[in-house]
This record gives C-alpha cells, sequence and structure tokens, in this order.
C-alpha cells in the first residue's frame, strides 16, 4: 500500500512538473509566434536582421516545446498516455479534412479571401481538447 502510495505521489509529481514545463514552452513559442507574425511591421519595420533573429528564436523556441511536449507525454500513466494519443490522432484527422477542404474554399469559388493557414491551429487545438475530453469521460 505504502509502495502504490509513493509511486502515485511520484507520478504525480512528475506530472506537475511536466505539465508546468510544457505551460512555459508553449507560451515562449506562442509569444514568439507573435512576434514574427507583428515584429516585423509594428516593432523593426521590415529590417531583415531582426526578422531573421525573430525566425531562429521562434525555430528554437518551436523545438524546445516538442522535446518538452516529448517528456509530458513519456512521463504520463499508461492510461494517460493512450488519451493524449487517441486525441492525437483524432485532431491530426480532423484538422487535415478540415485543412484539404478549407484550402479548396477558394478555387471553388465559394469565399472571397486567401485561406489562412493559421486558422488551422484552432481546428486542431479545439479538436485535440474536445479528444480529451471525451477520452476522459470514455476511460474514467
Amino acid at each position: 500500500m505504502h509502495h502504490t502510495t509513493s509511486q502515485s505521489n511520484r507520478l504525480d509529481h512528475r506530472t506537475r512538473v511536466n505539465n508546468k514545463q510544457l505551460f512555459i514552452w508553449t507560451s515562449v513559442w506562442l509569444l514568439t509566434t507573435a512576434l514574427m507574425a507583428f515584429g516585423p511591421k509594428l516593432m523593426w519595420d521590415f529590417d531583415k536582421t531582426f526578422t531573421l533573429i525573430a525566425v531562429v528564436l521562434n525555430l528554437l523556441a518551436g523545438v524546445k516545446m516538442l522535446l518538452v511536449n516529448k517528456a509530458f507525454l513519456n512521463g504520463l500513466d499508461e492510461l494517460q498516455r493512450k488519451i493524449h494519443f487517441n486525441a492525437m490522432a483524432v485532431s491530426l484527422g480532423v484538422t487535415m479534412i478540415a485543412g484539404t477542404l478549407y484550402g479548396l474554399l477558394q478555387p471553388a469559388g465559394l469565399i472571397d479571401f486567401s485561406p489562412n493557414p493559421s486558422n488551422l491551429l484552432f481546428v486542431m487545438g479545439i479538436s485535440y481538447l474536445v479528444a480529451i475530453a471525451v477520452n476522459n469521460k470514455v476511460y474514467s
């Protein structure tokens, strides 16, 4: 009994640490993405040196976010890992289907504007969160 409680405490601690790291590096990546999106026009008047620095910062933050996400997944127990992998599969499929369709709307004459790929990030995030909620309900 004591052994199981100790393992559970270690898993909880590891999950809290990994969640915090994931939050921090996802936030850093989002900030560097915002810097890349708005910096050239609003902060440094399209100076190529600053833009290249922003690109490098965004890439480095993205790589670190991926590594932290991998550590987060490796730190989960089997059920939590299964829930997240299922949610990732759903999110990938939904985003692929929505992205393909979204890209074909303008050539088909159904929309007048050029599709913005960043809109797919919302589809990906929302489908991932919904899949996590559904999987938690299914496996609870």
